[in-house]
């Protein structure tokens, strides 16, 4: 009789963890499906991957350094010092192209918050930018003269020459000087 009730706790204390393992699962499933690309992009982030991301013509590799509620920021070489911000809007897809061992980074404090913040990041410093249009290959650069409410003015301050709507900014990459 002993032996009897102790099966039958084995089996319940079996079933109650099966039942505990799919609820786990289907948690885990419904959270992935309330995510957005912006949270898939701070997964790979806190875990260091190294991933591919499309933009139009351009494909950019790196790990992400910043992401933001519609940006993406991947450093695209640590010997040129480049890194790139992709607007999401104009993302064609990001993939891992080398799965990270370690390391990894936390969405800084700070850190820049929407596209248009880190155009107004890049307008402050001055830096020359390569700013992607949306169906174009060849990028514009120059400085960023101003960042209005819906576009940037590329060029001097005194004298803008390019005008670009966000609705076609697919992507800015600055270089840091202080690299090679």
């Amino acid at each position: 009789m002993q032996r009897d009730l102790e099966e039958v706790a084995a089996a319940i204390r079996s079933e109650i963890r099966l039942e505990a393992e799919e609820a786990e699962r289907e948690a885990a499933v419904s959270a992935a499906m309330r995510r957005d690309v912006a949270d898939v992009a701070r997964e790979l982030m806190a875990h260091g991957d190294t991933v591919a991301i499309d933009v139009g013509q351009c494909s950019f590799v790196g790990p992400i350094l910043a992401v933001g509620s519609d940006v993406v920021t991947v450093e695209t070489g640590s010997s040129t010092g480049s890194r790139v911000d992709v607007n999401l809007k104009f993302l064609q897809h990001m993939r891992v192209v080398k799965r990270a061992r370690s390391g990894g980074r936390r969405g800084a404090r700070g850190a820049t918050a929407s596209f248009r913040a880190r155009l107004l990041e890049v307008q402050l410093s001055g830096e020359v930018i390569e700013a992607g249009i949306a169906g174009s290959g060849e990028p514009v650069t120059g400085p960023v003269a101003l960042v209005g409410s819906d576009h940037i003015a590329l060029g001097e301050e005194a004298g803008p020459e390019w005008f670009v709507p966000f609705t076609s900014l697919a992507f800015v990459r600055t270089r840091d000087s202080s690299a090679g």
